[in-house]
């Protein structure tokens, strides 16, 4: 068997040579393109005539559905694996692609007649606002996206909480109001749109500024993930917050309609191109870790954090969970019942230990076996997984009133934790193997689980991991001293209070 990869960046000296390539390169994608808007600001502004505007309908389009397919991706697998702060970077694309949207429809001659001039008092005077709403929707397609792509690095807490999620829920479908609220009135009502002060000095300077500053705290950020990674798709995502922080200068710079004004448009068009590589990248990634580790946990190995998968001794938390009653049940229901009852109990305790960034490593049946602490943890993991025995608690306990009002019996669980080193590593075959750990750690906390029985209660925790356990997380009641097998000495162990 060849040896397992490492998960995460390899270990290597860190010096001038692993920057000097990645910040030639930036430096490029900033410069590069400023000079081709330089060379092009020298040729004459073209008029706006119908096939012009035609060509920037399909091209804008393509840009639009392009950024509406990287966020519709990337939402979908940050929702279904509760990777909340990767939904900014789909709200960011989200806004881009509604925004942009209104900017092609906004086009002279398409939905909006080309704009008329009248003189009034001897100047002229617009009596339709197409233009006005193809500017203002130009600098909104970049500047709020900018301010979600910035926001997804504020030190938040991300962990996936019931109200995280409904935060998140609130966030999307007001995103999608305000750019439906946006669209209708910039295409329906031009004239009232053009009187917004967005395009009136010195607003535009001003947002031009903070989108500038914004992309480029983005791409810094996103630099030192890359740095820690060397993944490609953090190089890339670097490279798409550069070429909008580009896009976002030459939008304010170039007359309207001229060749130097197009460039912001292919800008935007390479960067959604480069965020849409990027992505394909990392969800093909994601599908290699989970079947070794949560979501949460790619996230931060993704970010740079090291998972070595060839073998280490670490000191982790393990934690083991058992239902009580299900053996009984198998015995009197038909197969397909004794499936669901397990998918739903077994489900529950295993999206319990993903929730609390935990490490599934194996089903037992009516049971399952996890890792916690594996990346850097203060508690050593003891934390993560007495939370995950709290959530176990709610789950079970939603599941068993669900099943009394059917007038089924309840099923009951055992949780055993204890914190000590092991050895972790991926075993088995290069083409199918289990992240997993071994060691007296291991037996330790499964026989505290069997202790559950002994001592009437749902969680078992080792003096061990329970002096390493937060008091802020839980109240932990002394059971006293028992024996376990393996052991020369009586364990004093302890329950999760309620």
């Amino acid at each position: 068997m060849t040896a397992a990869p490492a998960l995460g960046p390899p270990h290597s000296k860190v010096g001038v040579g692993r920057w000097l390539l990645p910040l030639a390169v930036a430096l490029g994608l900033m410069v590069i393109p400023l000079a081709i808007f330089a060379w092009l600001l020298t040729f004459p502004v073209r008029a706006a005539d119908a096939a012009l505007g035609f060509e920037h309908l399909v091209i804008v389009t393509n840009i639009s559905f392009l950024a509406l397919l990287v966020a519709v991706l990337v939402a979908r697998s940050a929702l279904e694996q509760k990777a909340y702060r990767l939904l900014f970077v789909a709200l960011g694309f989200l806004s881009m692609a509604g925004f942009f949207a209104v900017h092609a429809l906004a086009t002279p001659g398409v939905l909006l007649p080309a704009p008329a001039l009248t003189i009034v008092g001897g100047s002229y005077r617009q009596e339709h606002g197409a233009d006005s709403v193809l500017g203002i929707s130009a600098f909104l397609s970049l500047f709020i996206p900018a301010l979600f792509f910035a926001a997804r690095y504020l030190p938040l807490d991300w962990r996936p909480t019931p109200r995280v999620a409904r935060r998140a829920r609130i966030t999307v479908l007001g995103l999608v109001a305000l750019l439906i609220v946006y669209g209708i009135g910039g295409l329906r009502f031009p004239s009232t749109v053009a009187r917004l002060p967005l395009l009136d000095p010195p607003w535009p300077y001003v947002v031009t500024a903070l989108g500038i500053a914004l992309f480029l705290f983005a791409a810094w950020r996103q630099s030192l993930e890359y740095h820690a990674s060397r993944l490609p798709m953090q190089g890339a995502q670097v490279a798409a917050f550069l070429l909008l922080a580009d896009a976002q200068f030459t939008l304010i710079i170039a007359p309207v309609w001229s060749w130097a004004w197009w460039e912001y448009h292919v800008l935007m068009l390479l960067a959604v191109i480069s965020a849409l590589w990027s992505l394909f990248i990392e969800l093909d990634r994601r599908r290699g870790f989970e079947r070794f580790v949560s979501p949460a946990v790619v996230d931060r190995v993704l970010a740079g954090d090291r998972l070595d998968l060839a073998g280490e001794r670490r000191v982790v938390t393990i934690l083991f969970g058992d239902l009580r009653g299900s053996t009984a049940l198998a015995d009197q229901l038909p197969a397909e019942a004794v499936v669901e009852l397990l998918n739903s109990y077994v489900g529950a305790m295993a999206s319990c230990v993903f929730d609390c960034g935990g490490i599934l490593d194996k089903f037992l049946g009516d049971g399952l076996m996890a890792i916690f602490g594996v990346l850097p943890d203060a508690s050593q993991g003891a934390d993560g997984a007495v939370r995950t025995a709290q959530a176990i608690r709610r789950a079970i306990g939603q599941l068993n009133r669900e099943r009394l009002e059917r007038g089924q019996a309840e099923i009951g669980f055992g949780v055993g934790i204890h914190t000590g080193e092991v050895v972790l590593g991926a075993v088995g075959l290069p083409r199918r193997s289990d992240y997993t750990a071994i060691g007296d750690t291991v037996n330790t906390a499964s026989r505290l689980e069997s202790l559950c029985k002994e001592y009437h209660v749902d969680s078992v925790v080792s003096a061990d991991a329970a002096q390493l356990v937060n008091p802020a997380v839980c109240a932990l009641q002394p059971l006293g001293s028992a024996p376990i097998r393996g052991k020369a000495e009586p364990v004093d162990i302890f329950t999760i209070g309620r």
